[in-house]
């Protein structure tokens, strides 16, 4: 599964299509080895297109600070942190925006909020969108360890002033630091100088062990990039939720079957859907055999009872007809014959009804006439009662008839 990680500066971006971004390509959802862990640079437009494209923020551009927020959801939530958080921010709220972690601390009340500044970050996802990219998530490089469970850890890189600074995670929060700042070691504590994961870009890596006393571990731009993508959280919430998120979710959960690590789910729907083809063909061929094998005993039925047919096309039909014969030769009444169909008239009829004056009977249906329109319909109703019957109008007259399943 192709995947595209955008990392967004903290300036906007220029007018026109000639803005560079540094991003990473990946064809198989592994970490790209670029030349000096670097990843490359170009215009949106030249970008290549893939399954998955998400979007990345610095250190520098992000704050996480603790808000205790009320049970709030939807658009309800952004007023509770601006109401909650006013008088920690030190810009108008109206050019923030803020993302909340899902999950709060231990207690259950405090959540961490990511604040960023809005102007840049909204220039920069309306540009991406423009070049036709679409946005599934905007996740950070590092986050409170408290959401995550993991332990305290650092990263050690050169800042714009080339000074080298110690960006800090912790389960208490995230914060850099120049990493000759006088006090650091005593903030941090003695147990975190020595023991706490850090890890260091190539550029800082010896001034990293120097300032520690001990060995870190070096990894470049592309492994951190890369490592984002395991973040608890998605920043493009409140108004920069994306308009297509229920689309987008079903895109995500399907590229996300197409990994190695759901293979074995694959591999079960498959042999799943393979056995049930299977049932049902075994279950039609049998149920085809059984149709056969009856077709065949009503065949052989019917050449043991009327031996003078030769062809046999319908055996039922053709025994019906048989039987019908047989019965007419003998002189016996059979259903829908005009003693059966007069039968059920005589039934209908009311007892102070005159006799009928016009009956006619042919290949197996009794037309009555004669009748008013009352007497005609009170008629039409009586027999209607009766599943066996067929009654329909025929101009002035009734026509009456037995039904097929009931010959």
């Amino acid at each position: 599964m192709s995947t595209l990680l955008i990392l967004l500066p903290a300036t906007p971006p220029q007018s026109g299509p000639a803005h560079e971004y540094e991003y990473w390509f990946s064809h198989d959802a592994q970490a790209p080895a670029h030349a000096r862990g670097h990843g490359q640079r170009g215009t949106l437009a030249a970008m290549p297109r893939a399954d998955r494209v998400m979007a990345l923020i610095g250190d520098g551009q992000i704050s996480w600070l603790p808000a205790q927020l009320p049970k709030v959801k939807g658009a309800k939530l952004r007023g509770a942190v601006v109401g909650v958080m006013e008088d920690q921010l030190l810009e108008d709220p109206d050019r923030l925006h803020f993302a909340v972690l899902d999950s709060p601390d231990a207690e259950g009340r405090t959540h961490w909020v990511a604040v960023m500044s809005r102007e840049p970050l909204r220039a920069h996802l309306q540009a991406i969108e423009a070049a036709g990219l679409l946005v599934e998530s905007l996740l950070p490089l590092s986050w409170p360890q408290a959401v995550s469970g993991e332990t305290d850890q650092g990263h050690v890189d050169t800042g714009p002033d080339d000074r080298a600074r110690l960006r800090v995670a912790r389960a208490d929060g995230v914060a850099t630091f120049p990493l000759d700042s006088t006090g650091l070691r005593g903030w941090l504590g003695e147990d975190w100088w020595a023991n706490a994961p850090v890890t260091a870009s190539p550029g800082a890596a010896a001034e990293a062990e120097q300032w520690l006393g001990r060995t870190v571990r070096v990894i470049n731009d592309t492994d951190r990039a890369w490592a984002a993508r395991q973040a608890p959280v998605n920043l493009l919430q409140f108004d920069l939720t994306p308009r297509q998120r229920g689309w987008q979710r079903i895109h995500q959960a399907w590229q996300t079957l197409q990994t190695p690590a759901w293979r074995p789910f694959r591999w079960g729907v498959v042999g799943l859907v393979v056995v049930q083809v299977i049932g049902l063909n075994a279950m039609a061929w049998q149920q085809n055999r059984a149709i056969d094998a009856r077709k065949a005993e009503q065949e052989a039925l019917l050449r043991q009872s009327f031996p003078q047919v030769r062809v046999i096309r319908d055996a039922r039909a053709q025994m019906v007809r048989e039987t019908e014969a047989l019965r007419g030769g003998a002189g016996q009444v059979g259903p829908g014959d005009l003693e059966d169909l007069l039968t059920a008239v005589a039934r209908a009829l009311p007892p102070d009804q005159p006799p009928l004056s016009g009956l006619r009977f042919e290949q197996g249906r009794l037309l009555v006439s004669g009748l008013a329109a009352p007497q005609r319909d009170q008629l039409r109703q009586r027999l209607g009662q009766d599943p066996a019957l067929r009654v329909a109008e025929d101009g002035e007259a009734l026509q009456l008839s037995l039904r097929p399943d009931n010959r």
